[in-house]
């Protein structure tokens, strides 16, 4: 068969697009439980770091024993979305005039390129952000990209949320008439799609949310 006539080009097509396509088809299987794995590990090292929990060692079987031990993962399901609520079971403040330890929730949002997924720590009072960690973004690295950097984050711990202003500014990131506001974080510098994607998806799963726990506190469905 001349390799110029239609037949030939067509079946080498199929027999590279075979080839290939089993290759890549073997590799995805074979790595499933262990990207599975990682996902988890990734997951509950976020849980731990945004709780700030005690964990006896670096490998995934500690962070997820810290996790287990420390912290209640329940959902609360609404109409609009089911939130994926965390409790943290040991060391509850002292100071709160609940029973609760510190509540904290997935938040999410589209950021300037891709899904911002991240879990945010308050106080059992609802008014105060005690941390917050990110699971997952696609922004810029060196500019959005930022945001899990550890001076950007640790602005959070101890900002007050200003729960009796307007629902898009109970937290700021960026620029405010108040520089020292207690609800105020700075922006990150060239990247101020990213930090305004996170201010707007932060108050609004934060009025949300509080809505929905407030009204439904008492019927968290325990996960299994």
């Amino acid at each position: 068969m001349k390799k110029d006539s239609l037949p030939y080009v067509l079946g080498f097509m199929l027999a590279i697009s075979a080839f290939f396509g089993t290759g890549v088809s073997l590799v995805h299987h074979s790595t499933k439980d262990m990207l599975a794995r990682n996902e988890q590990m990734h997951r509950n090292r976020t849980i731990a770091h945004a709780f700030d929990l005690p964990v006896a060692g670096r490998d995934a079987d500690a962070f997820a024993a810290a996790v287990e031990e420390h912290v209640r993962e329940s959902r609360l399901p609404t109409d609009q979305r089911n939130w994926t609520v965390f409790e943290r079971t040991t060391e509850a403040v002292e100071t709160s005039e609940t029973d609760r330890g510190d509540i904290g929730f997935i938040f999410q949002g589209q950021g300037v390129w891709d899904l911002i997924r991240g879990v945010i720590v308050l106080s059992p009072d609802l008014e105060t952000v005690r941390n917050l960690r990110f699971l997952e973004h696609g922004e810029t690295p060196g500019l959005g990209g930022r945001i899990e950097e550890d001076w950007f984050l640790e602005q959070f711990q101890g900002v007050r949320i200003a729960w009796d202003r307007p629902r898009d500014s109970r937290l700021i990131i960026g620029t405010a008439l108040d520089p020292d506001a207690a609800n105020r974080v700075d922006a990150i510098t060239g990247a101020t799609g990213t930090s305004q994607a996170l201010m707007e998806m932060l108050n609004r799963d934060l009025h949300n949310f509080r809505q929905a726990f407030q009204d439904n506190q008492h019927t968290l469905e325990t996960e299994s």
